[in-house]
């Protein structure tokens, strides 16, 4: 895949320049114009040799910023300062780093950790949490009443083997003190306890159980877990990074690196102000976001600075740009009509007047691959599923049709965009409707176990939402809706056609239809205005033709006939004998 990076300059303008060997910035702590760039996974070996390289021809090729290049790729674009070059490109994130700061991030808060009660482990793994540049949040358990007696013996025996690195046992002991929260053994006085505190100590819990399975390396069982500790507290931050590292391990670098934005959002959220963990957490978040750029092979992406929703002749001049920079990505272009995405480099939640916001533009190598994105986001009806009789049951090809399409293909498109974008709504195209018409396709193809994680993960992001976004009293009415609707699913009360997200889609079906018969009926209705319109003119057309014949009017002689008036034959003729008139008789 060929990237290309863009540089903007303060007053909106856009700088475009071909780079060979690009990669995405590192993370600054103060906001600056951004550069963005991506690049595909090289060799280990190549590496330093290609970075040497580029260092060494950056200043050459900044002299040549006027000039155009031969390869037919723009320099600059209209509008852009011309006297500003872009800086070199900084080295690429190295994946030892990668690492190394997820450890911290993820595995930082679990050293000698006792639990005389969940109120002192509360404490003390915000005293952790500090040591590394944490804030004094998390889960907030310091301020919780006094735990069951029998389950913080349960909790004390699960993390001495937690301690003593045999985690398969100490997740199962964990699982045991959860089975004991669920029968109502939580705190002491269980009547005076209130939801939102069984929630975060159900919520710690679980999150002790993802622990396990990571140092296990176990991600399938680490990411349904981390699903469960964000639905029963949603503001806690390592929660999220948790849910990270398992998507890296599962090899989804998209949902990783929206994982990390959003654990960098809800830590500044949540009252952390240390400069350290914030640097961190953007420094994972970006090596996700260059992963993720890097895995993509069938289409290319470009970020464009913008701070107010583009115009249609912005757009244009972005899109001819993109052609001309990615000539093999050409064959569907799509720019995200919403806006609103963030980077690491230029994002500091504190000061949103200084945060830079993003359009995005992709372009595929195959139509096929992007074109449903303009039904998406421009039809007024559009049918996600493309399902031909929506109203009956589909039948086993069609799901495996469906299947293909929605998990293979509009998906992971929609996830992409997604992972630099914190708001993304409740309306088709958010990826959330169409995650949840997904799952209903996997429960009737028998595939449960996919079924229950895409619903736990939707139930997830349906928790975190309202704290990412303004939502309006409609859409809180869908969103308690969704989340009553997949709760029922995942407990088995109801069938899948009785839910909303099958009941939108009929609906849309339904309005689509309608659409089609209007523009049906309208067509028809201008098709016979017209045969009426040229039977009109054809009808006066011929009267025309009667009323004026095409032989010369008898007053006037005609040149070439004799000028003497002609006569009748019977006057000329002699008249008849009386003999012959008696015989006819």
């Amino acid at each position: 895949m060929s990237f290309r990076n863009i540089t903007a300059n303060s007053t909106r303008s856009l700088e475009l320049q071909g780079l060979e060997q690009t990669v995405f910035p590192e993370y600054t702590e103060q906001p600056t114009p951004a550069t963005i760039q991506t690049n595909q996974p090289e060799e280990k070996g190549q590496n330093k040799r290609k970075v040497k390289k580029t260092d060494s021809s950056a200043p050459k090729r900044s002299k040549k910023n006027n000039t155009p290049r031969k390869d037919g790729s723009p320099d600059n674009c209209e509008g852009a300062n011309n006297e500003r070059s872009p800086s070199p490109a900084p080295p690429r994130i190295s994946l030892r780093d990668l690492m190394e700061a997820e450890t911290k991030l993820v595995f930082g808060d679990e050293q000698d950790i006792t639990h005389k009660s969940l109120a002192s482990t509360a404490t003390q793994l915000m005293c952790q949490a500090a040591e590394i540049g944490g804030p004094p949040s998390g889960p907030n358990l310091s301020f919780l009443p006094q735990i069951d007696k029998w389950l913080d013996v349960a909790l004390q025996d699960a993390n001495s083997y937690y301690q003593q690195k045999k985690y398969a046992t100490a997740a199962s002991r964990f699982t045991a003190a959860l089975e004991l929260c669920s029968k109502g053994t939580v705190f002491e006085k269980p009547f005076n306890a209130d939801y939102e505190d069984i929630c975060k100590v159900a919520s710690f819990i679980e999150s002790r159980i993802v622990a396990c399975y990571l140092r296990m390396k176990k991600p399938n069982p680490a990411l349904l877990h981390s699903y469960r500790s964000i639905q029963l507290n949603p503001i806690h931050f390592q929660n999220h990074l948790r849910q990270a590292m398992a998507y890296r391990l599962l090899g989804n670098p998209c949902e990783a690196a929206r994982g990390a934005m959003i654990a960098d959002y809800i830590y500044w959220l949540s009252g952390g102000n240390n400069r350290h963990m914030s640097k961190l957490i953007k420094l994972y978040w970006q090596g996700l976001l260059e992963a993720a750029n890097t895995m993509e092979k069938n289409f290319s992406v470009v970020f464009t600075p913008w701070f107010e929703k583009p115009s249609s002749n912005t757009i244009e001049k972005v899109e001819e740009a993109f052609r001309k920079l990615h000539p093999a990505f050409t064959d569907y272009i799509f720019t995200d009509p919403r806006g609103g995405h963030f980077l690491p480099k230029t994002t500091d939640w504190s000061r949103p007047s200084s945060t830079q916001s993003y359009f995005l533009t992709l372009g595929f190598r195959r139509r096929q691959d992007g074109d449903f994105l303009h039904k998406l986001f421009h039809k007024r009806c559009p049918l996600f599923t493309e399902q031909r009789s929506p109203f009956t049951t589909p039948s086993y090809r069609d799901l495996e049709m469906l299947y293909e399409m929605q998990g293979k293909k509009i998906l992971p498109v929609l996830d992409f965009i997604k992972c630099t974008k914190l708001s993304v709504g409740f309306s088709t195209g958010s990826g959330l409707i169409e995650r949840l018409q997904y799952a209903s396709v996997l429960g009737q193809l028998n595939r449960f176990r996919e079924h229950t994680h895409v619903l736990q993960h939707t139930l997830a992001e349906l928790a975190i939402a309202p704290y990412l976004q303004d939502i309006s009293p409609s859409d809180t009415e869908l969103l308690l809706a969704l989340m009553a609707d997949t709760m029922d699913t995942l407990e088995g009360k109801r069938s899948d056609q009785e839910r909303v997200w099958n009941a939108m889609q009929k609906v849309e079906a339904v309005k689509e239809m309608l659409y089609q018969l209007e523009e049906t009926y309208m067509k028809k209705a201008a098709l016979k205005a017209t045969k009426r319109q040229k039977a009109k003119e054809k009808k006066a057309l011929k009267k025309t033709s009667l009323r004026s014949p095409a032989a010369p009017p008898q007053d006037q002689p005609n040149a070439v006939d004799d000028p003497q008036p002609c006569h009748p034959i019977s006057e000329h003729l002699p008249p008849p004998h009386k003999h012959l008139s008696s015989v006819r008789k």
